[in-house]
């Protein structure tokens, strides 16, 4: 082979996180080769689950984890190079295909063949079973999940194969925990404690997370004021957002079905690796013929800039690949291509197993080197609809119903104001559960009960928290102006507007925004980490977004020093404490905690705790502590 001077690549300037302590997990300023020596993939153990429950399945709503679920069907099942594979869900594909007809995938304003069909009635297995597909009661599907998991692992640590984990489904964002299947308490949460619990170090296992706040699963616990503890996991690792960022999902368009079509993260995902595994176009040079140039970050400096890299063969006739670097580089090169600057919302995360960054993409990511192109290509083209919803904005709508039914009068009200008041992306991922109702209720359709209270629910959750964030305002003492109002408050647009800046070609606006946006992303974290604002409860639907972003953005734009608004939040936590505890002992939180349904779930709750031998203290009056009764 010829030797060159190999252009190297920063992983931590494009989302790669490091395995050990230190900023970025120690990848802070490491480079690594952009091309190495191509390798020998043996069979991938694949194990695939959604999370999604049957009565979210439908495209217009959650169904775009199924869009996602069916697009890496498509790619990796039915071929011979990969006998070991498992799609788990509760819902049978024939099932939601009799339900919703079809998924798509792919943007629905994009250009001629970027949006296809990824499960149809033609596309159906003549035999779910056969083809992989594992069907179980969402009340089971966590822990047939990693229980088959458990299994696959052991088995490739006999075989000494590598195991590929796809998990799609909703994030929290406190704890950024995978919501897999539901039961009558409400969703169920994959954790990092379970997940690992199940892993093996000395096997290859990457993960595809396409959940919102996946990029926790990568930094944490290594992601705190000191950097001085290594990340749990020691596994490659491609995820959809960072620790405190929501996934996206193609927008919806403008028809009746409404169609998403799947994550923005999975299109990018895909798009990178058909042109790495593409060996009709030709690969990178490992001697003289490059296709472009980089600087010494990486970066490409010429006009390819946002293009796909290829690969071709050296001097010897010898083949050079990507490496692990390279990929993650080329997955955010086609995510600014098609969202230009503000890419950088998503914040795309990557880990590399043993922190190899320089060895090949395949062997890092355990995908096999298959003709991706031609199997996307022979999909249905789906076709494209110019008229897709924005993201999210204003909406108008008659405020009173002709319908006599008053639960329908009240929510149409909450969700006209709601929707009226930039509440974040309908294409995000913590919002594609409700806006689809929102959106039914202001253009007047009729909704049965149990979903008007279900969205009655969701609405009063998030309205409330709203109301929290402009009382803390006030608690702060930064105070809420005329132009700060929560309700002209858009966290995408305040946050796209420094990123814009900060990629401008203004050194002073550059270095502002850059300084404010650091602010903003600490504060954001102690928001978060200090719990000062309510997590939804079982029936109030996925985490709100836009109250933490606030708070953080007031506080950044404050002159306050950081250091000084720690101390405050701090305070403001302890006096959120005391406040729950002063509402306990009062006659109305007395009668709430000897209700019937609380006392067995706290039951429940102390029987949990009582097996991870973990201490709690009560909030029942009759059984607080002397040491409660003063405050502390």
């Amino acid at each position: 082979m010829a030797s060159s001077s190999s252009s190297m690549l920063q992983p931590a300037s494009f989302g790669g996180y490091g395995r050990q302590t230190g900023i970025y997990g120690g990848l802070e300023g490491v480079e690594f080769a952009a091309r190495c020596p191509p390798d020998v993939q043996k069979d991938t153990r694949i194990v695939a689950v959604c999370g999604i429950p049957d009565f979210k399945a439908a495209p217009q709503e959650d169904g775009w984890f199924f869009s996602d679920f069916f697009l890496f069907y498509q790619m990796l099942g039915s071929r011979p190079e990969l006998p070991n594979q498992l799609w788990l869900s509760s819902c049978s594909p024939s099932d939601l295909i009799r339900k919703h007809e079809r998924y798509l995938h792919g943007p629905a304003n994009g250009i001629a063949g970027d949006r296809r069909v990824v499960m149809n009635e033609k596309m159906l297995p003549k035999d779910e079973m056969k083809a992989g597909f594992r069907v179980f009661e969402p009340k089971n599907l966590l822990e047939r999940f990693l229980g088959t998991l458990k299994s696959e692992i052991k088995e490739a640590a006999r075989t000494k194969q590598p195991v590929l984990v796809l998990i799609f489904g909703h994030g929290e964002e406190k704890t950024s925990g995978i919501f897999i299947g539901c039961d009558e308490g409400g969703f169920l949460k994959l954790t990092r404690a379970r997940l690992a619990s199940v892993l093996q170090n000395e096997v290859q296992t990457t993960m595809i997370l396409t959940s919102c706040y996946s990029g926790g699963w990568i930094m944490n616990p290594n992601l705190n004021e000191h950097f001085d503890v290594k990340p749990t996991f020691n596994h490659t690792f491609l995820t959809a957002a960072g620790s405190q960022n929501p996934s996206l999902s193609w927008s919806l368009s403008q028809t009746i079905g409404r169609q998403a079509g799947g994550s923005v993260f999975a299109t990018c995902l895909l798009n990178s690796i058909i042109t790495a595994s593409d060996r009709t176009e030709g690969f990178y040079s490992g001697g003289k013929d490059y296709f472009e140039e980089f600087n010494d970050k990486g970066q490409p400096t010429g006009d390819m800039k946002g293009k796909l890299i290829k690969v071709r063969e050296d001097g010897e006739g010898e083949h050079i690949s990507l490496s692990m670097a390279a990929l993650t580089q080329q997955i955010v090169y086609e995510c600014e291509a098609r969202y230009g600057s503000l890419w950088e919302i998503h914040k795309f995360s990557f880990a590399a197993q043993d922190d190899l960054w320089a060895k090949a993409w395949r062997k890092r990511t355990g995908l096999p080197l298959l003709n991706y192109k031609e199997k996307w290509e022979s999909l249905p083209e789906a076709p494209l609809m110019k008229n897709i919803y924005p993201p999210a904005g204003p909406l108008t709508g008659s405020i009173m119903s002709k319908s006599p039914g008053a639960l329908y009068n009240i929510v149409k009200v909450k969700a006209t104001r709601y929707m009226d008041s930039n509440p974040g992306p309908d294409n995000g991922g913590c919002n594609t559960d409700c806006h689809p109702g929102f959106h039914k209720l202001v253009e007047g359709t009729r909704l049965e009960f149990d979903e008007l209270y279900r969205l009655n629910e969701i609405v009063d959750y998030r309205q409330g928290q709203i109301g929290l964030a402009e009382i803390y305002c006030y608690a702060l003492e930064i105070g809420v102006p005329e132009d700060r109002q929560v309700g002209q408050f858009d966290e995408f647009e305040w946050e796209g507007s420094q990123l814009i800046a900060k990629n401008g070609r203004s050194t002073e606006r550059s270095k502002v925004a850059i300084d404010l946006l650091k602010r903003f992303y600490t504060i954001r974290g102690w928001v978060i980490q200090f719990d000062i604002f309510d997590s939804p409860l079982p029936r109030q639907g996925l985490d709100y977004t836009k109250p933490t972003a606030y708070l953080a953005a007031r506080l950044a734009e404050s002159p306050m020093p950081t250091q000084q608004i720690h101390k405050k939040l701090e305070d403001l936590l302890q006096n959120k404490l005391e406040e729950a505890r002063r509402a306990a002992r009062s006659p109305l939180g007395v009668a709430v905690l000897n209700q019937p349904e609380i006392k067995t779930m706290r039951g429940r709750l102390y029987k949990t705790v009582g097996k991870l031998k973990h201490r709690l203290r009560s909030l029942s009056p009759q059984k607080r502590s002397p040491r409660m009764e003063g405050g502390s």
